[in-house]
């Protein structure tokens, strides 16, 4: 038999031969058996380690849930015990969309208790997104109550603070503004928030397949720690009544606006501070871009040329340092001309005029001649020790330096020195002008200003803020015939028309001013800012009261705008301290 045929027998038998055959088909399948195993462990070694901590986080997700639990915002007080801002509890309904089965019909279960569109609710549950997703915030008891009735799966609903406000909404600035995620925006919400906003806690639980905690379940919790109250200064009866006598100017004047602050000036404590305009805490619609403009504090971030009123702080350089007296009489010519600059009044008076009268006539002559007498070195130093040209420091965020020009720090020129003894080419902040007054009013010693009292925690600890004194900028004696000289202002009027600022049966000290408002180029040619400031009662001063009115329409004068608002204010608060009138003998102690 050839090769070939011998091959092909070969073939054939083993073809032919059961036992061969079945071998091989047995080979074969456990190859392939072999193969499936393997690759069912590869994945299980997928699975069960390179994927492990991925679906143990699934597993947690699904059985169980960390619930953030808010911590209370501390509470404002006023300096009597009032709450002027506190929390009011509610509930907020969330989701993890990727965890929902069926939208619809979550949605639809919804939609009566929250009052929604269900495909509203539907579209937020159909995200796939596998974070919380907000369904409504804000819910009352009632509704949160019917939630949970309706145990459903993969909603819940978690503790939610909203800042309440039991008096309305006084010193809104100055209180300020707290967010959606229970963070300080402005005011002394912002600068105190470390205080007041506490520390969230946390609750980890098994949960059962509608979401709710086991009872019996395992879990493990972090409470939360609430804010620390927050006690100001600020007096709610004196804040209610400057707000109302600033409300009732700017009506009757059609002004832009205006600033009333109350100091204590023995202490630099702030006992009313309010703004126009200004908004509303309870207002839905107060984080709108349109709004943002308002929350800003223009008592303390906002400057301006303080005109007359800034006559007091010149008066103060020439007293304390001799270079004047209240008696002191210069040759007032109609005109001072200093530095390339002529100085003129608005009403032309000639001849001999004593220091008082400068101040009671509100002569810019009068008061570019003391501070060219004084000279620049001495009466920028002045200037600067009352605290113009830096921030005086008070807790509240936003204040502004104001704007100083010296011979040092220009640009500047001679005749700044003559223009900015009256207010002119120098700017400040409403509290920078009445903390320097209240100087006067305290003696010479300057008192920074404040508005926290105390910070309390929730075991009664208390951290004190105590009044802090700055310097001392002029000697007693110089504020006490300073004083006197405010007082002349006020109470004797040289024209025969009695003084709007004058207070029935006390002595008030204070000054008016009338100042331009700069532009690009010069000045506004009609409006003006007026303004007054003063302390009441002269002889023992209790309070420093700054007026200010924004561009009245009527008139342009303090003496007519401003003045009238601070004898409203004086007398109110005259009243409500119980203090007797001047010259009695209680008046005296």
């Amino acid at each position: 038999m050839s090769e070939t045929g011998r091959n092909e027998a070969s073939k054939n038998g083993r073809r032919g031969n059961p036992i061969e055959e079945q071998r091989w088909r047995l080979y074969t399948l456990m190859a392939i058996v072999l193969a499936c195993i393997l690759i069912l462990v590869a994945k299980l070694f997928y699975l069960q380690v390179v994927q492990h901590e991925h679906f143990l986080s699934m597993a947690r997700e699904e059985h169980w849930r960390e619930t953030t639990v808010p911590a209370k915002r501390g509470t404002i007080w006023d300096s009597k015990g009032h709450r002027l801002a506190t929390n009011v509890t509610y509930e907020s309904l969330y989701a993890v969309p990727s965890q929902i089965d069926d939208p619809g019909k979550t949605a639809r279960s919804l939609s009566a208790v929250l009052n929604e569109p269900a495909e509203k609710i539907a579209s937020l549950l159909s995200s796939h997104q596998n974070s919380p997703v907000l369904i409504k915030g804000l819910l009352d008891s009632q509704q949160a109550q019917e939630i949970r009735n309706l145990h459903l799966g993969n909603v819940y609903l978690e503790p939610q603070f909203k800042r309440a406000y039991p008096e309305g909404s006084i010193a809104s600035q100055l209180i300020g503004l707290v967010g959606r995620d229970n963070v300080g925006l402005s005011g002394l919400e912002s600068e105190y928030d470390e205080d007041l906003a506490g520390k969230p806690g946390s609750i980890f639980a098994e949960r059962d397949t509608g979401g709710d905690e086991i009872a019996l379940g395992s879990r493990q919790s972090r409470p939360p720690v609430d804010g620390l109250d927050v006690v100001l200064t600020i007096d709610r009866y004196v804040q209610h009544v400057v707000e109302r006598e600033l409300d009732a100017a700017i009506r009757a004047h059609n002004a832009d606006g205006g600033t009333i602050i109350v100091l204590e000036p023995t202490t630099g404590a702030v006992l009313a501070l309010a703004n126009r305009p200004t908004f509303d805490l309870n207002d839905p619609d107060l984080f709108q871009p349109s709004r943002v403009p308002l929350y800003r504090n223009p008592a303390i971030s906002d400057v301006w040329e303080p005109g007359s009123v800034f006559k007091i702080v010149t008066m103060a350089a020439g007293l304390d340092t001799n270079t004047v007296t209240p008696d002191f009489a210069f040759d007032n010519k109609g005109y001072f001309t200093y530095g390339g600059g002529t100085v003129r009044n608005v009403t032309t008076r000639i001849g001999p005029e004593t220091m008082t009268q400068v101040l009671q006539r509100s002569s810019n002559i009068g008061a570019a001649f003391v501070s060219t007498s004084v000279g620049a070195e001495k009466f920028y130093q002045y200037v600067k020790s009352f605290g113009f040209g830096q921030p005086t420091g008070i807790d509240l965020p936003g204040e502004s330096p104001g704007i100083l020009r010296t011979p040092t720090q220009g640009p500047w020129y001679p005749f700044d020195l003559a223009t900015n003894s009256f207010g002119q080419g120098i700017s400040v902040t409403p509290i920078q002008m009445i903390t320097a007054v209240a100087a006067v009013a305290n003696g010479g010693l300057l008192m920074k200003p404040y508005v926290v009292s105390q910070v309390i925690d929730k075991q009664g600890k208390v951290r004190r803020y105590d009044p802090t004194i700055i310097r001392q900028v002029i000697s007693p004696n110089t504020a006490s015939a300073l004083a006197e000289m405010l007082v002349a202002v006020v109470e004797q009027a040289e024209d025969g028309q009695p003084k709007q600022a004058k207070v029935p049966g006390y002595l008030v000290a204070g000054k008016t001013g009338t100042a331009e408002i700069p532009v690009a180029g010069g000045y506004k040619e009609t409006d003006t800012v007026a303004s007054f400031v003063g302390f009441a009662p002269a002889e023992r001063p209790r309070f420093v009261v700054l007026v200010k009115i924004n561009s009245p329409k009527d008139t342009p004068w303090g003496e007519q705008a401003a003045a009238p608002v601070f004898r409203q204010v004086a007398q109110q608060l005259l009243l409500y301290y119980r203090i007797p009138p001047s010259g009695t003998q209680s008046a005296r102690r």
